[in-house]
């Protein structure tokens, strides 16, 4: 595998390997339960990258394929004792897992937002996903009994 490169993108389509990246979004939702066409992803990736968007996503290359991304929100939180990251997704393409590219998204994403004054950084996997349990373990997260709620508006 070629070098790897992260780049961060904030409030901007201009990502290099767009169409890669937009199958890469579509394989982690399609791995959470939301199956959505090639136009459904692209939507949801623009609005993510709206001007007002407090949304960061970061794209992992090879070369200039993506194989991999992160994507997360700067969140202020009384808790946390001011803004926090909140990481919803990391993924990484089949061909690049197990070496190493998902630690070096993590940690790319830790310091890009200690570097922003982030106080914590939080993340929810599915129970049943020991693999990403034990990734998240071993990367120095503390894993945590609670109650997701949720509804749609």
């Amino acid at each position: 595998m070629d070098e790897q490169n992260i780049v961060a993108y904030q409030h901007t389509l201009a990502i290099l390997d767009y169409e890669g990246l937009l199958g890469l979004l579509g394989g982690q939702l399609s791995f959470i339960g939301y199956n959505q066409t090639r136009d459904e992803v692209a939507k949801v990736l623009a609005n993510a990258m709206k001007p007002e968007s407090r949304s960061v996503l970061w794209v992992a290359y090879s070369g200039e394929k993506a194989v991999g991304f992160a994507f997360g929100n700067v969140c202020c939180g009384l808790e946390s004792g001011g803004d926090y990251l909140w990481l919803n997704e990391l993924f990484v393409a089949q061909e690049a897992r197990l070496k190493g590219l998902g630690s070096l998204l993590l940690n790319h994403v830790r310091a890009w937002a200690n570097e922003r004054g982030c106080t914590y950084l939080a993340l929810v996997t599915h129970p049943t996903n020991e693999r990403a349990q034990r990734f998240y373990l071993e990367s120095g997260l503390e894993l945590e009994t609670l109650v997701w709620a949720d509804t749609y508006l």
